[in-house]
């Protein structure tokens, strides 16, 4: 994935409105994540080894950017397939789909290959999980460097075969100190359904989720943050279009692309990489109300009006969740991935009895 665009999805009952604001891209430099060994009664015990070494790593991460340049420059997603996979992989080949609305400038842009540059590798001892993490900055030739750095998670599967599964950009510049054994390793989170810090991993996706229907992050598990207000500000923002014949109500989507990679940090708690779905019902007010669809829509369901629509987002963040106190979101990107109309106001999108 190169880059991500960030969106509200445009409807209103007379005419069809878009709100779409670009996104963030992908980014290379070297930690250090060996073992050593260690002698007893003159006997050399073997080195403690990682999930992988940091120059496999390195080849990993340097043939995905080979093979995500090249489909990025035909948009083919089943070329980056073979290297992407999971929730961003679903965000990859959504903005594929959102290209056709694209102008030919922000296409050919878009083309343009990048490279991971500053990499740091975040590598857990072998055993201790299937995946590792890198934190980088993104760069296109003759540009600098991406201002905030990428949070990627490349992850083995069950083929054997790496692919990048979750990226996010923070929006700061500071990045949560990881905590490691005695050999550097760093120290993943066993169990993402137990506290680790002031909440567990598994719940700040409950928490994002919040900031669309609880009204911001004071109700929710994050504390105050540019990446909270901007998500506080979306529900506000959607049924300022839809007034005064038609509202926005969001819930969870199907989790199918749900998943979160944490790792402990020094302070005792924990830093995460998490996917969240989020569905947005568009509905009229009054029987008489038709919703029409944005562009960003019409790329699924067409030019088609209805009286109500669900359309579907998926958020890949990453927080901090501290020893005490309210976890940090430190950054999220969100595309939109589905749209569906619904048969009347209440009409029930397949696969969900919203």
């Amino acid at each position: 994935m190169k880059s991500a665009v960030r969106g509200i999805a445009g409807v209103a009952c007379v005419s069809g409105l878009v709100l779409m604001v670009a996104g963030c891209g992908g980014g290379s430099e070297k930690d250090s994540a060996g073992g050593s060994g260690s002698a007893d009664d003159k006997k050399e015990q073997p080195a403690a080894v990682g999930v992988v070494s940091r120059a496999k790593a390195e080849q990993l991460v340097n043939h995905y950017e080979k093979v995500n340049n090249r489909a990025n420059k035909n948009s083919d997603p089943k070329l980056l397939s073979t290297v992407e996979g999971g929730a961003v992989f679903e965000q990859s080949k959504a903005v594929y789909k959102m290209q056709k609305n694209w102008s030919a400038k922000e296409r050919a842009d878009y083309r343009e290959p990048f490279h991971y540059v500053d990499r740091k590798f975040h590598i857990p001892r072998k055993g201790s999980a299937d995946w590792f993490a890198m934190v980088a900055y993104s760069k296109s030739p003759g540009e600098k460097k991406g201002k905030y750095p990428g949070v990627l998670i490349m992850e083995k599967q069950k083929s054997g075969d790496w692919k990048m599964v979750s990226s996010s950009y923070s929006e700061s510049k500071r990045l949560p100190k990881l905590a490691k054994d005695k050999d550097g390793f760093v120290k993943p989170v066993s169990d993402t359904a137990k506290k680790s810090g002031a909440m567990a991993p598994d719940s700040l996706s409950d928490s994002l989720l919040d900031l669309y229907t609880k009204k911001g992050a004071a109700n929710s598990g994050f504390r105050t943050s540019k990446s909270t207000d901007s998500i506080g500000k979306i529900p506000g923002s959607q049924n300022k279009l839809l007034r005064p014949y038609g509202e926005a109500v969001y819930s969870r989507g199907e989790a199918t692309h749900e998943k979160i990679h944490a790792l402990r940090t020094e302070d005792g708690g924990s830093f995460a990489v998490f996917s969240t779905q989020v569905r947005e019902h568009d509905r009229g007010t009054q029987v008489t109300a038709t919703i029409h669809p944005s562009d960003s829509m019409k790329v699924y369901v067409g030019n088609t009006s209805a009286p109500s629509f669900f359309v579907d987002w998926l958020h890949i963040s990453s927080a901090h969740i501290p020893a005490k106190g309210k976890a940090e979101l430190l950054g999220t990107e969100y595309e939109m991935t589905g749209a569906a109309a619904g048969s009347d106001q209440n009409g029930k999108m397949p696969g969900t009895d919203t």
